[in-house]
């Protein structure tokens, strides 16, 4: 199962299900044990490990319990925030105690239909200026900074 991850300011504020258009019995079983996944995860391999501050990153748990990465995305608009709203997640960092939350389809009235594929909002639109063209510039730009500073 796929899992989207909020991150900001390098503190992890959220994680959903991917996959809101279908309810997964199982995974109400299960939620307990995939937050602390891949809390533990973000944790171990993720956390420092990323130049930005504040970004998604997307991961794959398998039925065996290993978390995998996929990839990493923007913060913000260009990015879907498919189970919760920027407001939402930026809010859990004024909030008290900073709980992380874990949303996942909980029935069947929970379906999210207006989202309609699984593929990230930013691969969508690929035109300059777009989310992705930026993510794209930004990267770029990064590892500019990183081998001048190496050097």
């Amino acid at each position: 199962m796929e899992f989207r991850c909020f991150v900001c300011h390098k503190l992890i504020v959220g994680i959903c299900q991917r996959e809101v258009t279908n309810f997964y019995p199982a995974l109400l079983e299960k939620k307990d044990d995939l937050k602390i996944m891949i809390e533990e995860f973000f944790m171990e391999k993720v956390k420092g490990n990323f130049g930005s501050e504040s970004y998604t990153f997307d991961v794959y748990v398998t039925k065996h319990g290993r978390v995998k990465l996929l990839d990493f995305n923007p913060w913000g608009a260009s990015t879907l925030p498919l189970m919760f709203t920027w407001d939402e997640l930026e809010e859990k960092l004024r909030e008290e105690g900073n709980e992380l939350e874990f949303r996942i389809v909980e029935s069947r009235c929970g379906i999210r239909p207006g989202l309609k594929t699984a593929v990230p909002y930013d691969y969508l639109d690929t035109s300059q200026g777009s989310g992705w063209d930026q993510f794209l510039r930004n990267a770029d730009e990064e590892l500019r900074r990183q081998t001048s500073a190496g050097a």
